[in-house]
């Protein structure tokens, strides 16, 4: 069985999200513009397109998307 993964930008609206997955992870959010992971439309990890902070559900294997975020990040920064 095949997951689809989504990366995308987080908005406004993904706010509350995000503090939910960090208070899931007991870590702080994401603070400005983040990139997001969805597994089959269900948000698993969030990173901060500039510095270190990231969050992903720890009750998920989620390495493999944290690695995804990472390669998003570093192409959009080499553009």
């Amino acid at each position: 069985m095949h997951s689809e993964i989504t990366i995308r930008h987080a908005t406004d609206n993904d706010v509350t999200a995000v503090r939910h997955l960090a208070a899931l992870d007991e870590a702080d959010a994401p603070e400005g513009d983040a990139l997001l992971a969805f597994v089959d439309g269900e948000l698993v990890a969030a990173r901060a397109v500039r510095g270190a902070t990231a969050v992903a559900d720890p009750f998920r294997r989620t390495r493999h998307v944290l690695e995804l975020l990472d390669l998003q990040r570093r192409q959009e920064q080499a553009a």
